[in-house]
């Protein structure tokens, strides 16, 4: 009995060994630590580092839907052809009213270097506007790159807004008034290679060099900025040189095609009603230019020339957190006729714009915005829209 009973359990414990090698040949390896999603809280809200790497990453943007309408005439009236809102403002139908919609997505990445921050900023946009299509116009655009920059320190090159009324580092007194649509600032996109200094504070400015697009020429373009900023608001003054406003068309012969832009303006913020401001911007054109704040006269006897000068006075009155009313009004001079110095007479003008900004929960915005333009000897143009904004 005991050699049997030795027997039996030395097998026992061969096939209790061989079973235990048998577990550990088919044992799942220990899984390997997660790199979670970290935030980066370097550059603000929104961002986080991309996996593995030291580089943050932020995804942002909006969808809206607005109805707009107007009552300008089509261009071939000959009471004239008005535009109210300015040319950042999707079409409307002539003498009717439309829909649309648009998503927008911004991807913004960046790293510290010992030369700065190292940033890479892309905007993808499309537009839907079924009645856009009724007068010729895209009805469905497809995704596209609206904007899109690399920067490293002071240093930007890309395709953006330009910097006769946009800087990064000191937003102060972007665009023109405080609207959405901004009245008549000389909304366009360009490419550039550009260098910014300063920031919120203290003195800022920007040079940049663009590329005109509608010339045929190595000469770019050339916009300067030089501005102050404080908590009291900030003051600037803006230059550009058009170095051949006519496009190398050859329409013009008086040897000179070049023009130039000057801007100048001043921010008050009101200290006894917080977030409620005053802006006043000037402008002057020696000639029809790329650049200026353009103009409502755009009918076809006098093909929308620059004015010679324009004043923009805008007021934002922050009735409560969720609440702004905006009110703002633009004079123009005589107008130059398109590509030459030949100013158009009584050809004044002017815009006025009521515009309200609220925010009834946190990343929806309701915005209503009206425009009324009227020209010298023409017919006033009444156009708006009402849009409804979802922030992410």
């Amino acid at each position: 009995m005991k050699i049997k009973s030795l027997i039996l359990g030395s097998a026992a414990a061969l096939l209790a060994v061989s079973g235990a090698r048998a577990a550990d040949a088919v044992m799942a390896p220990e899984p390997e630590p997660v790199d979670y999603v970290r935030v980066c809280d370097a550059y603000g809200a929104g961002f986080f580092y991309i996996p593995g790497t030291e580089t943050c990453l932020s995804i942002n943007g909006y969808v809206w839907f607005q109805v707009g309408a107007t009552s300008q005439k089509n261009d071939n009236d000959s009471q004239g052809y008005y535009f109210g809102p300015s040319a950042k403002t999707p079409g409307y139908n002539n003498d009717g009213w439309n829909t649309g919609s648009r998503v927008r997505i911004n991807f913004d990445a960046r790293s510290e270097t010992e030369w700065g921050t190292l940033r890479g900023w892309m905007r993808l946009q499309a537009d839907w506007n079924p009645s856009a299509g009724k007068t010729g116009g895209a009805s469905d655009g497809g995704v596209a790159i609206d904007q899109a920059w690399v920067q490293l320190g002071g240093f930007i090159a890309g395709y953006g807004e330009s910097a006769w009324f946009y800087q990064f580092n000191n937003s102060a007194l972007n665009y023109g008034s405080f609207s959405w649509g901004g009245l008549y600032y000389g909304y366009q996109e360009r490419s550039s290679i550009r260098y910014e200094f300063g920031g919120k504070t203290g003195l800022y400015g920007v040079i940049s060099l663009e590329d005109p697009a509608d010339e045929y020429s190595y000469m770019p373009d050339v916009v300067g900025r030089i501005g102050y900023g404080a908590a009291w608001g900030a003051v600037d003054l803006v230059a550009a040189y058009d170095h051949d406003r006519n496009g190398g068309n050859g329409a013009l012969d008086d040897g000179n095609k070049s023009a130039i832009a000057l801007s100048a303006g001043l921010l008050l913020n009101v200290p006894s009603m917080p977030g409620s401001a005053f802006k006043l911007v000037g402008y002057y054109n020696s000639a029809d230019s790329n650049y200026g704040p353009g103009s409502p006269l755009t009918n076809t006897w006098f093909g929308g020339g620059q004015p010679e000068y324009s004043v923009l006075a805008s007021f934002l009155y922050q009735a409560t957190p969720t609440l702004g009313l905006i009110v703002s009004g633009q004079y123009f001079s005589d107008v130059y006729a398109v590509g030459t110095k030949d100013k158009i007479d009584d050809s004044a003008s002017w815009a006025a714009e009521v515009s309200a900004v609220w925010t009834p929960v946190k990343n929806f915005e309701v915005r209503p915005e009206i425009v009324y333009t009227k020209a010298d000897h023409f017919d006033g143009t009444v156009s708006g829209y009402l849009r409804f904004t979802r922030y992410f």
